[in-house]
Formats: C-alpha cells, sequence, structure tokens
C-alpha cells in the first residue's frame, strides 16, 4: 500500500516526524519492559541531563533540551513520584524550582546503561539501513530552523505569493491553455496556420508522444497557466524550443525568462546536446530573451514548416 504521508514530501515533514516518534516510543515501552527495568521513554532527555548537568531549574532544562517549560513540569512530575528525581527551591532565588537526581536515581543509571547501549545500537542499524547520514540530516534541520523558524519560513513564502510563477511540466488539464494562449499570441501579431493548427489540436500526439514536453507557468495561488512554452524532439539529439507564448495580463512578471529557463534545463534533461528555436525579426523582445539564454542566430539548416518564420536560432549544452 501507498504510504500517504510520503507521497506530500515537506508537505507532511512534521506529520512524518510525529509518526515516527510515537513508533519510537511505543515501542521503546516494551524494550523496556522486555529488559525488566522500571523506566519511561519520555524520562530519558531530562533525566538524562541531569545525571550529566547535574542539578538544574525547570527553565534551564526546558531551554537546554529545547521544549516547553509545561513540557519539563510534566515529566519532572512523573519522575519525582517515581522517587528517581527530588524538586527544591534554589537557594539564591526562591522563585526557581531545581530538579537533582536523587540516590535512588543514580543508581538507577548504572542499570539503565547496559540497556540504552543495545538501544543505541539498535537504532543505528535502523539508520545505517536508511542509507546517507539521517541524524547529520536531522541535526542539519534543526540548525536550519534555529536560524530561521517554520513561521518566519511560511511568512516570506506567504508575502511573496501573491507574484511567485511555478513551473509545472505537461498535465490534460492544461492543454486547452496552451491552445489558447498560443492562438492569442499568433493571431496578435501574425496568422494562424496549418501547421500551428496541427500541434495545437493535438498537443499530447504531436509533442508529448514524440518525447517532448510541454511546460507552463502557473499562478501559484490560482493554479492558472499564464504562459507556456513546447520542447519538441526533432532528434536524438537535438530538441526545438516553440510555441512560447505569455498572457498579456502576466506581462512584467518576467514569465518568458522563467520559461526559457526551465525549458533549457528540460531540454538538458531529456539528454540533448543542443536546443533550436525558429522566430521572426520583428519579434524584439522575445529575441534579446532568446540571445540572452545563449542562443546564436545561425542559417536555417532546412526549409521551416511556418511562412512567418524568418530566423533560426541554437544553443548548444
Amino acid at each position: 500500500m501507498e504510504d500517504a504521508l510520503a507521497e506530500l514530501g515537506a508537505l507532511a515533514l512534521g506529520s512524518r516526524l510525529k509518526r515516527l516518534s510515537d513508533c519510537l516510543m511505543q515501542e521503546g515501552v516494551r524494550v523496556y519492559q522486555k529488559a525488566g527495568v522500571g523506566f519511561e521513554p519520555r524520562w530519558f532527555p531530562v533525566y538524562s541531563f541531569l545525571y550529566r548537568r547535574g542539578p538544574t531549574a525547570i527553565t534551564a532544562l526546558a531551554r537546554g533540551l529545547g521544549v516547553s517549560h509545561p513540557g519539563i513540569n510534566k515529566v519532572a512530575n512523573e519522575l519525582i513520584a517515581a522517587k528517581l528525581v527530588a524538586p527544591y527551591r534554589d537557594r539564591n532565588d526562591k522563585r526557581k524550582r531545581v530538579l537533582a537526581l536523587t540516590s535512588h536515581g543514580r543508581d538507577k543509571y548504572k542499570e539503565l546503561e547496559p540497556v540504552w547501549r543495545n538501544i543505541r545500537q539498535a537504532l543505528q542499524s535502523a539508520v545505517d539501513e536508511g542509507g546517507g547520514d539521517f541524524l547529520n540530516s536531522l541535526s542539519t534541520l534543526e540548525q536550519s530552523l534555529g536560524r530561521q523558524n517554520f513561521l518566519e519560513r511560511f511568512s516570506d513564502q506567504w508575502e511573496r505569493l501573491d507574484d511567485e510563477v511555478l513551473i509545472r511540466g505537461y498535465s490534460p488539464r492544461y492543454s486547452a491553455y496552451f491552445k489558447s494562449l498560443n492562438e492569442t499570441w499568433i493571431n496578435h501579431y501574425f496568422t494562424m496556420e496549418d501547421a500551428d493548427r496541427k500541434v495545437l489540436e493535438d498537443p499530447a500526439g504531436t509533442i508529448i508522444a514524440g518525447g517532448g514536453d510541454i511546460l507552463f507557468a502557473v499562478d501559484a495561488i490560482t493554479d492558472e497557466p499564464l504562459g507556456t512554452v513546447a520542447l519538441i524532439r526533432s532528434s536524438e539529439e537535438s530538441v526545438e524550443l516553440a510555441k512560447m507564448a505569455v498572457a498579456e495580463k502576466a506581462k512584467g512578471r518576467q514569465i518568458g525568462r522563467l520559461l526559457g529557463e526551465a525549458a533549457l534545463t528540460r531540454a538538458r534533461e531529456m539528454g540533448a546536446t543542443f536546443a533550436f528555436l525558429e522566430s521572426n525579426r520583428k519579434l524584439t523582445p522575445a529575441l534579446s530573451l532568446y540571445r540572452k539564454l545563449g542562443f546564436i542566430e545561425k542559417s536555417f539548416p532546412v526549409d521551416s514548416d511556418y511562412s512567418r518564420a524568418d530566423i533560426y536560432m541554437e544553443l548548444d549544452f
């Protein structure tokens, strides 16, 4: 059965970490039961911290472990009830509640050490089976969120969202936009030709089926396609950039540049060693973009299928 959370990628990161944590905690209870020691997995961070650092105030514990004050209090009360920890007031500041291991708590540590050695080995083997360095990746993620937290990152993204454009690959739900965007653009500057109609009426059959692709620049909020470009497989080594069109209302959002850059990246992924295009000299802004992308004007290698085409350009990868 497919993992619904895994399919969501980074969107479900918190849920997947919670699921993993719940699984480890539940199994941890059974591990301690099997080992015959009276201990709970949720006690480990506080208990271990106090053993290594000595008596510590609740606020310092929360800060040191990076967890909430109420969470520390809950675990502390359970450890006190188990007689592993004792509370007392700081001599210099009676408002501070300090926790320290009892003599029973220190003795208990010696009983738990061999259990923890085996737990470490068991969990390390699971991490190693996954490949990569999961623990270092986890530390890096924690450091990244320490530099800029989740809310701050979301806020940055949210503030940019009104103007954000995403590049998407071909989907049948976008095919009508591929046709309408191009028809509008062609009719504005030129006249529709038979070669146009053949491609626009059946993009899946004429482009996708032949090993090509069609990219769309879509509004991040509405998912409406605002621009498109086709990559038509000409040969095993070459890809033609064609049918680039941008909606009039989207002018000024750099969509042509985004589509051009994405198209070249996709062409390389397709294994092409060079890309080419045909255009018209009166399309000055478009030709300027193509030159910025690295295209160079050359002679037509063969006659064009379009009467409007009067310039041919290539880009070697």
